[in-house]
């Protein structure tokens, strides 16, 4: 067992770390200091899983590991967040879909884990909406919240106001949204996965134009750009799947129009 896990197990604990003072930060009324800390543990979540890939001591263990961090960080440290901020007006309904989003993302943690076990090639996407991407566009919505709340009391901030009007409707729609994200989670909608795809191995100047240009956007605006990212990055698998269907419908349409002849 390389040095590499115990470096890549320190940052799965830093990650568990985040999940955990996320949910006191919840319980003790500080919103935005929990949705940071959500964010936080994305940071580390993807630096524990980059030294094990670099150093080449991914394990079981480190697998194992990572999920019972990411349950607590994108899935509990969430669904407690929205349940202090939200939720709890609604009582039972509303604690039933925190619960139930726990669930889902316990769910679809389990199911990563068993494909990982049973992986015989690379795939470059992941099945299901990731936890880390449901949670995080979570912890994104309190943070614009906390923009609007600055907005609406007069305090100068940089914002989008396309992005900050609509807070108050997103949270009157909060349990259908906590559901959706949910169901994301367990269905088989690909998702890309950043560090298994090509797409940033070759880096074109377009491609490093527009990184940068979302780099300043983030630095200028960044808890409306964290949760317009996140908002593309949940409905990428949406759109992929309508491409697919309306791809193979195509194909179809074709085969016949060639068969016909």
């Amino acid at each position: 067992m390389g040095f590499g896990i115990y470096i890549a197990s320190i940052f799965t604990v830093g990650n568990l770390g985040m999940g955990f003072y996320s949910i006191i930060s919840s319980a003790q009324g500080n919103y935005s200091t929990a949705a940071w800390l959500i964010m936080a543990a994305m940071v580390f979540d993807g630096l524990d899983g980059t030294i094990a890939r670099v150093t080449k001591t991914t394990s079981y263990l480190g697998i194992e590991l990572d999920s019972f961090a990411d349950i607590t960080s994108f899935c509990i440290a969430p669904a407690v967040l929205m349940y202090f901020l939200v939720l709890k007006d609604y009582k039972l309904p509303g604690l039933a879909v925190a619960f139930l989003f726990v669930v889902f993302g316990a769910l679809r943690l389990a199911r990563y884990n068993i494909k990982s076990f049973e992986a015989k090639s690379l795939v470059t996407y992941f099945e299901g909406l990731p936890s880390p991407a449901a949670g995080g566009i979570l912890a994104s919505i309190v943070l614009i919240f906390g923009v609007f709340q600055k907005f609406e009391q007069g305090v100068t901030t940089k914002t989008i106001p396309l992005v900050t009007d609509r807070v108050p409707y997103i949270f009157q729609f909060m349990p259908l949204i906590m559901l959706v994200l949910g169901f994301l989670m367990i269905t088989k909608l690909r998702y890309i996965s950043f560090s298994k795809s090509k797409i940033f191995k070759k880096i074109s100047l377009r491609t490093f134009i527009l990184i940068v240009v979302g780099a300043l956007l983030i630095l200028s605006y960044p808890e409306n750009m964290i949760f317009i990212i996140f908002s593309i990055y949940v409905l990428s698998g949406v759109i992929e799947f309508l491409w697919r269907i309306n791809k193979m419908q195509h194909e179809k349409r074709r085969e016949k129009l060639n068969g016909d002849q």
